[in-house]
């Protein structure tokens, strides 16, 4: 498991966004900083060996070409170092910013679904956070553990060719070392993994409090917010204290097998040289390399430690990166179907039943026509079903029963892209993006130009208010569009949505409620927005539902009355009551 998550982590530097030129840049910049300790250690017991036989037959040239032998060597890596250094930091940072560009894309193309079961924090700790304790496997990790093992590995080389009875002794102590390490690895993992969970709850909570301030301010909650926050630190903390446990039990256990094999290697040598089996020098020579195999025994626990948390990290990532993207779920329910449009028909409904998660029917067998031009209401209690038929025509969810038809096309034939340019959608609760006013109205149509836009606001009664804020049509707007009042938000999404100039409307109308003069203001550029489109409107006003062409009754599913409003009226069915209560029932659906 840990070596598919490495090898798919390494994928972004050599093919997967990266190149084979930054892949051989990291591991060439990786594999010369990796062998440094080593050889200054070589270059080190070297020159202290010249250095020890020069004190000991008291040889002036022996002793100067130790100290020689060092300053050159040294010399040499100061110069050459700075420049492996900063090819492989471009390495890791090119990485980073491609992983994170690969995430931010496919969240992006994910289903609809997806951002509705999954808080916006889990998707916010994933792209920060869970992507730089990642980046901790290839910006550190591995160096470090290539860093430890080819100096442990070269300096017990070296140790060998200067006595095997040492080396011997140094291979014994380790391979009991790396069994008890793996033992405890299993237990890091598992725990390290519970952490990035805790996390993204932490992170989740964090984005209620900011996006939830008003509310948690207007109903007084905030006491209990932060209960919930300190009930998830809590744990956190309980967590982070376990994973403390373990790997300082392993830290304390490899730094003392290290120091046992240094100060086991003084008395095995000491013996030896009184055996005259090793000389001083030599002696001198091996303590030296013992420091690198020490280390690397001491530096082991921390690094399985890290390692089991950036691989958590990684999964995390990889658990996004594996969710089936919005046009591939698709292509499960394709249908290439195309019929005659006899009766000159935009939108047609054909028994359509859909459920969200098979328990409960939505929309049971319904089945309507919208003709080119006609403004359609669609009226009924909240959780009847009227927002879910939007949802299906904007392709958000393909898994339906019956047919769709849109210009006479089942809209599972159609690409996403295709289908979306055909239909306007504005819904109940605005969205405006956290950039100037311009941007935002763009956004209906990348390719407009200046004079389009500036009659998009026109038409939509923005451009009086837009002309006198402080930098116009560059003014930033807010998070949300919280510098703007609502009737200034409406109007300016109206804008963007006559941009688009799409034949198809889709309408759900605000209930919050506006002044006097902002509500006709929003109303005029209702009218000017709808005026020669083909209009499917969520009613929340009694004026709408008026002036309408047809006005469609959607109760638990069903479609239950359809006519004008006078027929209707007539009837005293299902609309008459809900037109006798005003309309109140119509409140903010979400999932219906």
């Amino acid at each position: 498991m840990n070596n598919n998550r490495l090898i798919r982590l390494f994928s972004f530097m050599w093919k997967d966004g990266g190149s084979i030129f930054l892949g051989i840049m990291y591991l060439v910049s990786l594999l010369f900083l990796s062998s440094q300790v080593f050889l200054l250690n070589y270059f080190a017991a070297i020159s202290l060996k010249l250095i020890s036989d020069g004190m000991i037959e008291k040889s002036t040239n022996k002793l100067a070409e130790g100290v020689w032998y060092l300053l050159t060597r040294f010399g040499l890596f100061l110069l050459i170092i700075p420049i492996f250094a900063y090819l492989y930091q471009y390495a890791v940072r090119k990485t980073t910013i491609i992983i994170r560009r690969r995430l931010f894309e496919h969240i992006i193309d994910l289903p609809m679904y997806e951002f509705e079961k999954n808080h916006t924090g889990d998707f916010l700790s994933r792209i920060n956070f869970d992507v730089n304790t990642a980046e901790g496997v290839y910006s550190w990790q591995l160096m470090v553990l290539l860093m430890s093992i080819v100096s442990a590995i070269g300096c017990s080389v070296a140790i060998f060719l200067i006595n095997k009875i040492i080396f011997f002794y140094v291979v014994l102590v380790t391979s009991v070392n790396i069994l008890v390490n793996a033992i405890f690895m299993k237990r890091l993992r598992e725990i390290s993994n519970k952490i990035q969970e805790a996390f993204s709850k932490v992170t989740q909570k964090l984005s209620d409090i900011v996006g939830g301030a008003y509310i948690i301010r207007a109903f007084d909650i905030a006491d209990m917010i932060f209960k919930k926050y300190v009930e998830i630190n809590s744990l956190l903390y309980r967590l982070a204290l376990r994973r403390v446990n373990y790997s300082s039990i392993l830290a304390s256990f490899n730094y003392t097998v290290g120091y046992f094999i240094f100060f086991g290697m003084l008395a095995l040598g000491g013996y030896l040289m009184i055996r005259d089996k090793i000389t001083f020098g030599n002696m001198v020579a091996a303590v030296q390399l013992m420091g690198p195999v020490v280390y690397f025994f001491g530096s082991l626990g921390n690094f399985l430690t890290n390692l089991q948390i950036s691989l958590a990290g990684a999964e995390r990532i990889f658990e996004i990166l594996d969710k089936s993207k919005e046009e591939n779920e698709r292509k499960k329910y394709e249908k290439n179907i195309h019929i005659i449009n006899k009766n000159n028909w935009v939108i047609r409904f054909e028994n359509v039943s859909f459920s969200y998660d098979s328990t409960q029917e939505v929309l049971k067998g319904i089945s309507f026509e919208v003709k080119e031009g006609e403004k359609i209401a669609i009226v009924g209690p909240s959780g009847g079903g009227k927002s879910t038929i939007f949802k299906l025509l904007l392709g958000f969810y393909p898994h339906y029963d019956g047919n769709i038809y849109v210009l006479g096309k089942e809209i599972r034939s159609y690409t996403l892209e295709e289908l979306r340019n055909l239909i306007s959608y504005m819904p109940q609760d605005v969205y405006l993006f956290n950039t100037s006013v311009y941007e935002n109205i763009r956004y209906g149509n990348l390719r407009a130009k200046d004079g389009e836009i500036t009659e998009a606001l026109k038409r939509s009664n923005s451009y009086d208010f837009v002309i006198k804020l402080p930098d116009g049509l560059s003014t930033k707007v807010g998070e949300r569009g919280v510098f703007l009042s609502g009737g200034q938000r409406q109007r300016l999404s109206i804008a963007r949505a006559i941009l688009k100039n799409s034949p198809i409307l889709l309408l759900d109308e605000a209930t919050s409620s506006l002044d006097s003069e902002s509500e006709n203001l929003v109303i005029q550029a209702l009218n000017n927005l709808i005026k020669d489109k083909t209009a499917l409107i969520i009613a929340h006003r009694l004026s709408t539902v008026k002036d309408v062409d047809r006005i469609i009754v959607i109760d638990g599913g069903k479609i239950v009355e359809e006519g004008n409003h006078s027929e209707l009226l007539e009837k005293g069915g299902k609309y008459k009551e809900l037109w006798d209560k005003g309309f109140q029932v119509n409140g903010r659906e979400g999932r219906e």
